[in-house]
């Protein structure tokens, strides 16, 4: 990250010269070398995410699933805490200041948390000598120090096993939550904004929604003691579809531009942000669309609203099936089902961006809705499948969980 707000900072501070020199193809270049420092930084950072929130955060717990739930949600709390303020603190750099000092911060501060980071894991590390206990596998695994074939062959073998695993029906469950718009990301925002919706408003319904989301955190292990994480999970899915139904209503509601049949000719050649670098060139667009007509904003306010009561069952159904994972799943195949977890996430995040690009018009953001919904409704269909198969469904009191040394050593041994 801070080599890449380097790169940034150093471009800003001399791209008239650096396009006088070089010309206009510098820029492209800047931005795809961006890119790929950030792809690395990201899976730096997933890597990082999977051995802490996965591995560590159990060995931690030692064997108690009351406190391996109440670490989850103060895990999970944390990261929304972090995901609000970040976006605020950025956005006031980004307004009050220049892109130059904004990349130069972030680098900074960059720089700064990573020698914090660093001390606190080394700290946790010597302080729970469980962490140092590492079982490695004497057969059946490729040499993670072997050339190409191997490791290809390994990753083959982790998805087999993934998809042999009693879990994978609850693994599925959360990676279809990730197939869908019904998020604050930069697609419904951009939606909102083409609906009228302010940034400012925009700005504080994700605050709102972070919100939501903590509560939903923070009621999860009680939740979970009550019901047990396949029932909690199924809580936290039925919540989600319930929520997400006021967006699919949003659809059909005065004030939608909902409309597959529509032929819509954009007469807009390219509008860049300012500040990019590049020039900005629009003709035939209204300079405030949204001042000069009277706007019905009853489908978005649906729409935002089924989003932000959202957040709680999705952080349920999250960490649920978070748990379900650390609990089921034997210490050395932890990496394995956290690694192939991740890429199925990745995996239908992708798809999803795949079919807005498809379908990138707002008339036809209404087939999106549908789409994510119908997504939201088969993880939640997964998830049930496996609470069922776990014969979770028709207890009548939450049996005892079963993590514990035995749940976590290592089973019968799966061809693959």
């Amino acid at each position: 990250v801070a080599v890449d707000c380097s790169l940034l900072a150093a471009y800003f501070h001399w791209r008239e010269e650096a396009v006088e020199y070089f010309g206009s193809w510098i820029t492209i270049l800047v931005s795809v070398v961006s890119i790929g420092i950030a792809l690395v930084s990201t899976l730096a950072s997933d890597g990082s995410k999977i051995v802490v929130e996965k591995d560590w955060i159990v060995v931690i717990a030692g064997g108690d699933d009351d406190k391996l739930a109440s670490m989850n949600s103060i895990f999970r709390t944390i990261d929304l805490v972090c995901h609000t303020v970040s976006p605020v603190i950025a956005g006031a750099l980004f307004t009050y200041t220049n892109y130059v000092t904004a990349a130069i911060a972030i680098g900074a501060w960059n720089m700064f948390s990573v020698f914090i980071e660093y001390f606190l894991l080394v700290s946790i590390y010597k302080q729970f000598s469980g962490l140092a206990k590492k079982i490695v596998p004497q057969t059946g695994t490729p040499d993670a120090s072997g050339g190409i074939r191997d490791k290809i062959t390994g990753s083959y073998q982790g998805w087999v096993y993934y998809f042999s695993h009693k879990v994978r029906f609850a693994g599925l469950g959360l990676a279809c939550l990730y197939m869908t718009v019904l998020g604050f990301d930069n697609i419904t925002w951009a939606y909102s904004i083409m609906q009228c919706v302010s940034e400012s408003v925009l700005g504080i319904l994700v605050a709102v929604s972070a919100l939501v989301g903590i509560v939903g955190s923070l009621a999860f292990p009680p939740l979970r003691k009550l019901l047990g994480a396949e029932r909690t999970g199924m809580v936290g899915m039925g919540a989600l579809v319930m929520s997400l139904s006021l967006c699919v209503v949003s659809v059909w509601l005065p004030g939608s531009p909902f409309d597959p049949w529509l032929v819509e000719h954009n007469d807009m050649t390219e509008v860049i942000e300012d500040g990019s670098g590049i020039i900005e060139e629009a003709e035939g667009i209204p300079e405030d669309s949204c001042s000069s007509r009277t706007v019905d904003i009853t489908s978005v306010s649906v729409l935002l609203s089924g989003i932000i009561l959202a957040r709680f069952g999705l952080w349920v159904a999250d960490l649920s099936v978070t748990q379900i994972m650390q609990e089921n799943v034997e210490e050395r195949k932890r990496g394995v089902i956290g690694g192939v977890q991740n890429s199925l996430n990745s995996g239908l995040d992708l798809l999803k961006f795949g079919l807005v690009l498809i379908m990138p018009n707002q008339h036809m953001f209404g087939i999106l809705i549908v789409l994510s919904f119908s997504f939201i409704c088969l993880g939640a269909t997964s998830l049930t499948t496996y609470a069922c198969k776990e014969g979770k469904v028709d207890c009548c009191r939450r049996s005892k969980s079963d993590y514990s040394q035995a749940n976590t050593t290592e089973p019968q041994e799966v061809p693959v």
